[in-house]
């Protein structure tokens, strides 16, 4: 019943490991690999996918590397012909069992458009020449379903209280073509592009998040927002309010469809939404930048483990927003829970880990 659309470019590597995980795990599921790399890398990646015939694997080569990804996704999406469809990046890892239950919750309720559960992400770290270490961390916050029965009410608290995209979440695939098409269409970055198609889901109905390990996310350190633009370099540009009067353009455009307002009240509606999220983007952003260079200079100072530790400890803490703290000791009992052999999540962790931990050998 469902696809995976899985986009990938120039990570033979990270392929390889996601493939040989769905053919342990996931066997049964249709698999989409959409390919924009390299004309060397892409050889590399079908000899890869030659290595799992057990595997229902339709791969796609023809797109160039200068594709942007979200008309990439629109196109492969022309090929997939289950009624559901889940997007994973080429380093993630999408449980077979949050794919499972979200599209078991979607079949029983036809007033949610997506469903998802727990994101963690991990990292490596070479403890000495010979061994890396696996490190996870979960977010700083627990999403939560997002149930409001009027669209407008869905798109006004996901806006503006936008933590977590709905990008990776289980779709219907008809609604996900329409997102994707809209996303090409009103959207020329990945900034603006990733909030639109999160929004329309939220637009066309409620989200569910479901108490299950469903992504598990590579972080690789120092690498994130090095090459892409905020949306704080957009205001700085001058670039911002053409970018967002054609991403409000579409919002309007479809919440009109599906609620009672008219187009005045739905420009007021989201324009109120877009402030509180662009105040928090650029807390984030400040935060984010501080943090990183705290964490650069601790990592070259190379202090006692304890020292290091509670240093960590105590900046984290000073820029935590108040609504994390209002909600560490949920965090803290899933993170003291994930790795406990009774844990719901456990068998599903220690798979990932010890499929990762196999590869990094390799």
């Amino acid at each position: 019943m469902i696809t995976i659309l899985i986009p990938t470019y120039n990570r033979p590597n990270r392929l390889r490991r996601l493939l040989d995980y769905y053919n342990k795990y996931g066997k049964g599921l249709n698999i989409i690999v959409a390919d924009s790399s390299s004309n060397e890398s892409k050889k590399l990646n079908k000899n890869i996918i030659s290595k799992f015939p057990k595997l229902d694997i339709l791969y796609i080569d023809k797109y160039s590397p200068t594709i942007g990804l979200f008309h990439k996704l629109s196109d492969a999406l022309n090929y997939v012909n289950t009624k559901y469809c889940v997007v994973c990046a080429d380093d993630d890892f999408i449980t077979p069992n949050g794919i499972i239950k979200s599209v078991n919750f979607l079949e029983n309720n036809e007033d949610f458009s997506v469903a998802q559960g727990h994101y963690i992400s991990f990292h490596f770290k070479n403890e000495d020449k010979r061994e890396q270490k696996f490190y996870w961390n979960f977010p700083a916050y627990l999403d939560k379903s997002i149930t409001f029965p009027e669209a407008e009410s869905r798109l006004a608290f996901h806006l503006s209280n936008y933590q977590l995209t709905t990008f990776y979440a289980v779709h219907r695939t008809d609604l996900l073509k329409v997102i994707f098409k809209d996303t090409v269409k009103y959207t020329d970055d990945g900034n603006f592009g990733e909030l639109l198609s999160s929004v329309l889901a939220l637009i066309y109905g409620k989200m569910k998040h479901m108490d299950v390990l469903y992504d598990v996310r590579e972080t690789i350190i120092d690498s994130d927002g090095k090459t892409s633009k905020s949306l704080n370099d957009f205001l700085k540009d001058k670039t911002y309010k053409k970018k967002y009067n054609k991403f409000r353009d579409c919002l309007v455009e479809h919440l009109i469809k599906n609620s009672q307002m008219n187009s005045d009240e739905a420009k007021e509606l989201i324009d109120k939404a877009m402030s509180v999220y662009l105040k928090k983007s650029y807390y984030k952003s400040f935060k984010r930048v501080l943090i990183g260079k705290t964490s650069n200079l601790l990592d070259v100072l190379d202090l006692p483990e304890s020292i290091d530790k509670n240093i960590r400890i105590l900046y984290k803490k000073i820029f935590t927003p108040r609504y994390v703290l209002n909600r560490s000791k949920e965090i803290e009992d899933f993170k003291n829970t994930i790795e406990s052999q009774d844990s719901k999540y456990f068998n599903d962790f220690e798979r990932i880990r010890k499929h990762v931990l196999l590869h990094a050998k390799k």
